[in-house]
């Protein structure tokens, strides 16, 4: 086994890609380049020879692309992994017929065997060999030489694969790839993790908490440990179970039911009929109740929920999507009164009061006569986002359409994970008072366009190729923080839909 990894280590090994959404456990993002994101798992083999499992996960849209002579688009990033001693090197690439657009989640596994339980450096270098940029990172991974200790659980893909890098306990194992949580939408979870006991009676215990740590009910589950290691996979069912983020959580108990060992993975849950599971039970909110309660105008419900759109969490966006579909103007107020209600309960109406009042002022800077300011995509993201940390505009100068760039040191949303240094380029090419449209930001679930600078322009310049997104061609002349950095999907356009 051991020459067999290490073969293997020291290979260049084929890659596994999955078209994926969203983000991961242990990630690390690099400003001005790629999203790219490591999660080790150490574990042991059925003797404790301790060994960690390396699982990198590259957003292909960030890559530099290139366009090859049969027309389609080439991206292409060098790994090397280095565990002490021990180095594997691969390659990330993708190759497209429409460059970054819809670039999925590429992920790779490395095994590393190792010698003793110690503490080890890990470095890895990345080199996009279309650009020729590169960036490194190093770090050390803290091992746990107890003799019993369980590994933290792995989220599940839907794929399965027979390449014997990814079968452990006779299955194919093969992590949801992501950049932050992992996101589940369809309606069941499937995890694996592995426990080790050198001897002795032990018991592993596992159950999914919400996020106050609350057991969700159905999953409680025990299984009775062997000496040596002890495999669990388990499946839950999602169907009666709200959207959110929830924990798996694994244990590891002793004859007294002491807990010796635990580990906890989180994930997202996003259920696609999350209107038909929100409990509407209780009486109905009437029009009187409503205004008389001071919660505004009745005739105005409808408009209040695309107001708040923005600002709304994940596993709320597809119950306003379906009472947007399916109007019904009791129900849309009820769920506007109980969203303020769970957001700010010791002043639910004055904080709904407060955001009016910011809605406004959105209104009077973005908005036209033929379109609310909390409408146009300027006003979606400073509503979702706030003020920009930094503003850049360029006017109208004959060869490129006046835009702005907008710099966010920090980005919160109730939607998206905490990121930092992110932008926004919102460009006018309709030249009729400013109405300005979102072409690209490198922020995760925003809209994304690999040729944004060629957009910029009104179609006269000069190069070799107007469509190469490397920076070889000497093409960046927009600012070196906003080279490449692009994101992950094409989400951001929910909102534009939601309020068309």
């Amino acid at each position: 086994m051991q020459g067999e990894i290490c073969n293997y280590i020291w290979g260049v090994k084929k890659k596994i890609n999955i078209l994926l959404v969203f983000g991961l456990l242990t990630s690390f993002s690099m400003a001005q380049g790629v999203r790219f994101g490591l999660n080790p798992i150490a574990s042991s083999t059925q003797d404790g020879i301790p060994y960690v499992d390396v699982y990198s996960t590259l957003d292909a849209s960030t890559l530099a692309y290139d366009l090859l002579p049969d027309s389609t688009w080439v991206g292409s990033l060098k790994v090397v992994l280095k565990l002490g001693n021990k180095v594997d090197v691969f390659a990330f690439e993708y190759n497209h017929v429409d460059s970054a657009s819809g670039a999925p989640l590429l992920l790779q596994k490395s095994t590393f065997l190792l010698e003793n339980w110690s503490p080890i450096p890990i470095q890895v270098d990345l080199i996009d060999e279309i650009s020729g940029q590169n960036w490194s990172y190093s770090d050390t991974i803290l091992l746990k030489s107890d003799p019993v200790r369980v590994t933290a659980p792995l989220v599940l893909d839907t794929v399965k694969t027979t390449m014997a890098l990814y079968q452990k306990s006779g299955s194919s194992v093969v992590p949801k790839a992501n950049l932050g949580l992992p996101l589940i939408t369809q309606p069941s979870v499937e995890w694996y993790a592995e426990a080790f006991a050198q001897h002795g009676k032990h018991v592993l215990q596992y159950h999914m908490v919400d996020l106050q740590g609350s057991v969700i009910p159905g999953t409680y589950g025990f299984k009775r440990m062997v000496d040596g290691l002890t495999p669990v996979r388990i499946s839950y069912d999602l169907n009666d179970i709200t959207s959110g983020t929830y924990g798996i959580v694994v244990k590891v108990l002793d004859e007294q039911a002491s807990v010796i060992a635990e580990e906890q993975t989180n994930f997202q849950w996003f259920d696609e009929d999350a209107l038909s599971k929100w409990d509407v039970a209780g009486e109905a909110l009437s029009r009187n109740a409503f205004e008389q309660q001071g919660w505004g105008n009745w005739e105005l419900v409808p408009e209040y929920l695309k107001m708040i759109a923005p600002v709304v969490s994940l596993s709320d966006r597809r119950i306003l999507m379906n009472l947007k579909e399916q109007p019904d103007t009791a129900l849309a107020a009820k769920f506007l009164v109980n969203y303020w209600k769970n957001r700010a309960p010791q002043e639910p109406k004055g904080t709904w009061q407060g955001y009016l009042q910011i809605v406004e002022k959105v209104d009077k800077e973005f908005g036209s006569k033929t379109l609310k300011g909390y409408m146009t995509q300027m006003g979606r993201v400073f509503l979702q986002y706030g003020a920009p940390s930094l503003v850049e505009e360029r006017p109208f100068d004959g060869k490129n359409y006046p835009y702005q760039i907008w710099q966010y040191d920090q980005l919160k949303s109730p939607s998206t994970p905490t990121q930092q240094n992110q932008v926004f380029i919102f460009v006018d090419q309709e030249l009729i008072g400013r109405q300005y449209t979102l072409i690209h930001s490198s922020a995760i679930g925003e809209i994304k366009d690999h040729k944004w600078q060629y957009h910029l322009s009104r179609h006269t310049n000069a190069g070799p190729d107007i469509d190469a997104t490397s920076t070889k061609y000497g093409r960046d002349n927009f600012g070196e923080r906003i080279s490449n950095s692009l994101i992950i999907g094409n989400q951001g356009t929910w909102f534009d839909m939601y309020n068309n």
